[in-house]
């Protein structure tokens, strides 16, 4: 009550005691937002370490500088207007670029900046990193449609499942009466390839919409790696590739199905053999790694998922398959997108593939990421968890 009788009496407070400044000066050093304090004339006066390592300006850079410059906006003017913030904003979204020249998505809110007799001296700019927010609420909507997505391909794949086995079953009995040597026979094999690539669009569909739960056995990951690896030999020979493999003296077993991971393994081999059309390598690297996995999108295939609480994710043990190749590479604006389904850069491809190997790797409790650089190549990284987390996913979903 003593503290309010004073605030009430109209008399100017104390000046604070060192313990309030310490404190102070440690808020401002540990607080996990930006804050900048800035002056009327626009220049920086003050800013935190949290605000150094969002914008990448180090406090000796900025202090005289014009605010301007260091919280500007992609388009260049900027996020505080000269003077002195009379009261205190409301929290707003804007964008603002880095030194790097980075555009990141930040939360700002302005307050007033006043000396102890209450006199405004400038502005207080406080801004939060937004990013992760923004992840989430994408997740969200990649959740949403496919949601919607998954529910539309079943139905449709079902719809077209029929018809084109009659098609197929008709095609095959007009081939058998004719002669042979017949000309017309050319226009059937055209119509059974396009009836067999629909059929394989059809299973795709299927595969995404209603992934198939993984039958979890305790097993070395190497036969499947080297049956894959069979599979494309005479397809790297054509291409002139050469295939390298780097395993680790021991790679544990891990909980998997490893027809469904043949699969995933299968897909990357090939989809990196088509971007070496023109010869090059192909290393597959295999061995164990213990890491934290990126934060998972905590949203499943399932009805049953939901998306639960943040949480930083443990320190996992895990087996690691990178694939990498020398290639091309991939450009970012594609590169944000390959798990989308049905996004596909090849005129013969249905864009399911990556996506399924998504599916797939997240029904086992692991990861599959990509990294790329353009002109130096690509690589493919699929991390499965030592420990059986599939049966605690499907109990509690994350």
């Amino acid at each position: 009550m003593r503290a309010r009788s004073v605030l009430h009496s109209g008399r100017e407070p104390s000046p604070p005691n060192q313990h309030a400044i310490d404190a102070a000066w440690s808020f401002l050093r540990h607080a996990p937002f930006g804050v900048i304090a800035i002056g009327r004339d626009a220049t920086v006066l003050a800013i935190n370490p949290a605000a150094s390592k969002l914008l990448g300006y180090g406090a000796e850079e900025v202090e005289g500088e014009s605010i301007a410059s260091i919280l500007r906006a992609p388009r260049g003017e900027s996020h505080v207007p000269p003077g002195a913030c009379a009261a205190p904003e409301e929290a707003r979204e804007v964008e603002v670029v880095t030194r790097s020249g980075d555009v990141l998505p930040v939360g700002l809110r302005l307050l007033p900046l006043e000396s102890l007799d209450g006199s405004l001296q400038g502005t207080i700019a406080l801004f939060q990193d937004l990013r992760e927010q923004k992840a989430l609420e994408e997740q969200w909507r990649r959740r949403d449609r496919l949601a919607s997505l998954g529910a539309l391909a079943a139905g449709v794949a079902h719809e077209i499942r029929n018809p084109l086995a009659g098609i197929g079953t008709s095609a095959q009995v007009m081939k058998r009466r004719l002669e042979v040597g017949d000309p017309r026979a050319q226009f059937i094999d055209l119509i059974l390839e396009e009836v067999s690539r629909l059929d394989r669009i059809v299973t795709g569909l299927l595969q995404f919409a209603r992934p198939a739960a993984p039958k979890l056995q305790r097993q070395s990951i190497l036969p499947a790696l080297e049956k894959a690896l069979t599979l494309v030999h005479e397809v790297a020979v054509r291409q002139n590739v050469l295939l390298r493999v780097d395993r680790a003296d021991s790679v544990p077993d891990v909980y998997v199905d490893l027809d469904q991971i043949l699969q995933v393994i299968l897909n990357v081999l090939m989809n990196a053999l088509q971007a070496l059309d023109q010869g090059g390598e192909l290393t597959i690297e295999v061995g164990p790694v213990r890491k934290r996995l990126a934060e998972r999108s905590r949203i499943g295939r399932r009805s049953g998922d939901r998306l639960g609480t943040s949480r930083q994710a443990p320190l996992l043990d895990l087996v690691e398959v990178r694939i990498k190749d020398n290639g091309p590479g991939i450009p970012a604006a594609v590169l944000a997108r390959v798990f989308d389904p049905f996004y596909t850069t090849r005129t013969q491809g249905t864009g399911l593939g990556l996506s399924i190997c998504q599916t797939i790797i997240r029904e086992h409790g692991g990861l599959i990421s990509i990294e790329s650089v353009v002109g130096q190549g690509t690589s493919v990284l699929i991390d499965l968890p030592v420990e059986k987390r599939h049966g605690d996913r499907r109990g509690n979903p994350r």
